[in-house]
């Protein structure tokens, strides 16, 4: 392991992906990229995404978009992917945290399409914070189990040894994601662990990780803190979306209209409402810190053992669990104005979904065109079709 306090500028004509990790201040990362975007061009970096983050074309790259999202994604890849492997530019960079998803040939894959000599940069964040914020994102996939049963069940998945019991597709456990042991060995082999690049946060500093990308891509301080535009929900209104998941889950609700509404149409609604409610940060209790920290001291050990750039101290990863109280109590009420602009945020995303599906439905032929017999075979055929739907 080669440790640094801020890393040498990469080659002229190198080319990097940020894979994340999620939660690791990557929103506000990328959202300052994208704002530095004519600057960065001016000096040699270029930026494949467009926009901020492309997430969808993420997830195909890596493998791992579900079923039920629609789009040309596959295509936009198949471009970006090109444009990154054939970019001329003196630094090209590619941010997407979807990629640390992608595991085995899927990583093989990723080196053949962009360029085995590509340098792979993650950003880290103590594991027992970390796993708040990755609940909280859980709720807004549609989970139902409080913080303390969610993170029982992530433990259980996966041992202190990276050994995982969960049999899963896509999606692999969160302990699994988070894993720097796993980062090394299996993105090392493809990559190089020479051209891995771990960045571990300042504690008081949170320009840390601007000041560090600017070293890679070899510019002045051109990168400035936009808002991140996904501020963590207060606990009891996190809560309320626990128990609303609970209740559609409960009466068969289906997950791809769940994700379409509240994780597609409500979520800058919800962002938006998010950034004006009073906070109540969402703390993790002490049993849950100390167990964290047992990863995150095998996961050190790992990186210690391996030949990846390491920038910041790995110490700043492992937490005092004295800062975690023993027990958090969980809130069982939620203020009533705050909870019914929560509904009219889900309420009015539910109406856009309804307004695009019936957009997107057949259109029935007007009656008042029939004659009498037409008119009565079309009745009769509408009748048929509603007994048959019940």
């Amino acid at each position: 392991m080669r440790s640094v306090d801020l890393p040498d500028a990469l080659p002229d004509g190198s080319r990097f992906i940020h894979i994340g990790l999620p939660k690791t201040g990557t929103t506000a990362l990328q959202g300052a990229l994208d704002r530095a975007r004519p600057e960065l061009e001016a000096l040699g970096a270029h930026n494949v995404n467009h926009g901020r983050h492309e997430m969808r074309v993420g997830q195909v790259a890596a493998g791992g978009l579900a079923d039920f999202w629609q789009g040309t994604w596959e295509r936009r890849w198949e471009e970006l992917a090109k444009e990154f492997r054939e970019s001329e530019a003196r630094c090209t960079f590619w941010s997407s945290e979807s990629l640390s998803h992608a595991r085995g040939e899927r990583i093989s894959y990723l080196a053949d399409q962009l360029g085995a000599d590509t340098h792979v940069v993650v950003t880290l964040r103590p594991l027992a914070p970390l796993m708040v914020s990755q609940w909280q994102q859980w709720l807004r996939r549609r989970g139902t189990q409080s913080l303390e049963e969610w993170a029982q069940n992530q433990f259980a998945a996966v041992s202190v040894a990276g050994e995982v019991s969960l049999d899963y597709v896509k999606f692999m456990p969160s302990l699994h994601r988070f894993s720097l042991r796993r980062i090394v060995e299996e993105w090392g082999p493809v990559f190089g662990e020479d051209r891995i690049v771990l960045v571990v946060p300042d504690p008081v500093d949170r320009l840390h990780n601007l000041r560090v990308f600017e070293r890679l891509m070899g510019v002045p301080e051109v990168l400035r803190l936009v808002p991140e535009g996904n501020a963590s929900l207060p606990y009891p209104e996190a809560e309320m979306l626990r128990y609303f998941n609970r209740a559609w889950t409960d009466h068969g609700g289906d997950h791809p209209t769940w994700m379409e509404v509240i994780g597609v149409l409500a979520r800058i609604p919800l962002r938006d409402y998010t950034n004006t409610t009073t906070p109540h940060p969402i703390r993790a209790p002490r049993w849950v810190a100390e167990k964290a920290n047992e990863y995150a001291v095998a996961w050190n050990a790992a990186v210690e053992a391996s030949g990846v750039t390491v920038v910041g101290d790995l110490a700043d990863l492992v937490v005092d669990p004295a800062d975690y109280p023993e027990e958090v109590e969980v809130p069982t009420t939620v203020d009533v104005e705050s909870a019914g602009r929560l509904m009219d945020v889900a309420f009015t995303a539910a109406l856009q979904h309804a307004g695009k599906a019936a957009a997107a439905a057949p259109a029935r032929p007007d009656l008042s065109t029939y004659g009498g017999r037409e008119l009565l075979g079309e009745l009769g055929r509408r009748a048929r079709r509603r007994v048959t739907r019940r």
